[in-house]
């Protein structure tokens, strides 16, 4: 699913269709029900969901064009960095293409991700123990 997708423009429906395809692997293979969350999964295995796995190429492959030797590659690179995609991605992640090595957008991607993974399962836990007012 994955597979050169960097060079694809999703827009937002077809980027949710493919996350819940994504989604329904991981239950398929740990026989969850389709109405539990698989994030909390996916975070303990080091695995992202498919939005940040097609944001972190994304950034990548741009940032490997910030950095080609190539005229014609710099010349398409100086015009897709105007884009409003490739603006909306290097703010939505705080991070700043060309200045940043790949290692850091790695990070920036899996922090973004644990922290909607694991934010959603303590704000659960807040609600649990919140019902236990002493």
């Amino acid at each position: 699913m994955s597979y050169s997708c960097e060079a694809l423009n999703y827009n937002k429906q077809q980027l949710t269709q493919l996350n819940v395809c994504w989604n329904r692997a991981y239950r398929k293979v740990f026989h969850m029900n389709s109405w539990e969350s698989v994030k909390e999964l996916q975070a303990l295995c080091g695995r992202l969901d498919f939005r940040h796995i097609y944001a972190e190429r994304k950034l990548i492959f741009f940032s490997k064009l910030s950095t080609s030797k190539n005229i014609v590659v710099q010349a398409c690179y100086n015009n897709l960095r105007r884009s409003r995609e490739f603006c909306v991605l290097c703010c939505e992640f705080d991070v700043a293409i060309g200045t940043c090595c790949l290692g850091f957008i790695k990070d920036r991607m899996i922090n973004s991700f644990y922290s909607i993974a694991i934010a959603g399962k303590w704000n659960m836990l807040i609600l649990d123990f919140s019902f236990f007012s002493f």
